[in-house]
């Protein structure tokens, strides 16, 4: 008898309330859209903006592909998930931001040839066109890490300086290198840092005037050779050192956390940091982001979770240096934070 009334239950009539509390304990982005594909029901009462923040996927990164898919994998599912995405067809992929891709499609016609940047969402297809130009084939993405829809700066850097685009004012401004050259630059809060390559001086730009705004000394343990993840977290300006050790054939590896301090902005200077307290850092060559270890299942406080190529994945702990070792299917992983929604207008 009780079997037969478990079988008669309409299941589409459960409370909004008790749907939404639900959904907010799915914290796998795909076990939330089969939970709001259930019936209409579900569906309405469990608006896209209730899911809770998903822990980063790593995206399959491949230049101009031949298939119109992505490859995504779940470090938190074990899970890979292929996901048609048209749009992202032949395209180049710089970075991620903000649950979208920035990308580029190279335009081969002879009569006119050029680069389109475009924000896609590769989830629900969204596109927003930046803008086009014909930088060349060589460029890397520098920034910022943050959109918003009518008013953006998109920042690219090259062999020989670097090149800035804010589409809202329609201002294109190349960004020259001295002799010492640098092998990092970044744009993050508005300036354009450039890290010198022999003295690791950082100058730094004002993208609103253009005129040089600090020169900051080296960091403490600035090595040649070492690899460099710039990253904002709460409006601070952090800058990850990841040092090798090839002595003994040992391929072992450290990190350092420096923050730039402008509170003497006559004498501007960066700082190791063993403590960024709630926040983890997600890296990759040349960018990263920050997260709110709260607000996302799975992410642990105070660390940094760093990609890099031959699929390898691994979390640091920034005070202690304990590494831990993730499985990853992706030779050339990449972050994704999966976002369902679009980005509106600010």
């Amino acid at each position: 008898m009780e079997a037969k009334k478990a079988e008669e239950r309409d299941w589409s009539s459960l409370v909004p309330e008790l749907l939404n509390l639900i959904a907010r304990y799915l914290t796998e982005i795909s076990d939330f859209v089969r939970f709001r594909a259930v019936c209409t029901a579900w569906r309405f009462s469990t608006p896209i903006t209730s899911r809770s923040p998903q822990f980063p996927w790593i995206v399959d990164k491949r230049d101009y592909p031949y298939e119109p898919h992505m490859l995504f994998y779940s470090i938190t599912s074990s899970k890979t998930y292929t996901i048609h995405a048209p749009k992202f067809f032949g395209r180049r992929l710089f970075g991620t931001s903000q649950g979208y891709m920035l990308t580029d499609f190279w335009n081969r016609d002879t009569s006119q040839r050029f680069h389109q940047l475009s924000l896609l969402n590769p989830l629900n297809n969204h596109e927003i066109p930046l803008l086009a130009s014909d930088f060349c084939l060589n460029a890397n993405w520098v920034g910022p890490q943050q959109y918003h829809i009518g008013e953006y700066v998109v920042c690219l850097a090259y062999a020989g300086g670097g090149y800035h685009k804010s589409v809202g004012q329609d201002k294109r401004r190349e960004l020259e290198s001295d002799d010492n050259g640098f092998f990092l630059c970044f744009h993050m809060k508005g300036m354009f840092f450039k890290v010198e390559g022999y003295t690791g001086v950082t100058k730094v730009t004002d993208l609103t005037t253009g005129n040089l705004a600090y020169v900051v000394p080296p960091f403490e343990d600035y090595k040649v050779g070492a690899d460099y993840y710039p990253v904002e977290a709460l409006g601070d300006i952090l800058v990850v050192f990841q040092h090798f050790d090839s002595s003994d054939d040992s391929s072992d590896d450290w990190f350092n956390v420096h923050r730039l301090d402008l509170s003497g902005s006559s004498s501007p200077r960066w700082v190791k940091v063993n403590n960024i307290g709630n926040q983890a850092l997600f890296i990759e060559r040349g960018s990263g982001f920050a997260l709110e270890a709260n607000d996302f299942s799975g992410v642990k406080a105070n660390c940094i979770y760093l990609t890099s190529t031959y699929g390898l994945v691994k979390r640091i702990d920034i005070e202690t240096g304990e590494q831990e070792l993730f499985d990853c299917p992706f030779e050339v992983p990449r972050w994704f934070v999966p976002n369902l929604e679009q980005l509106q207008a600010q």
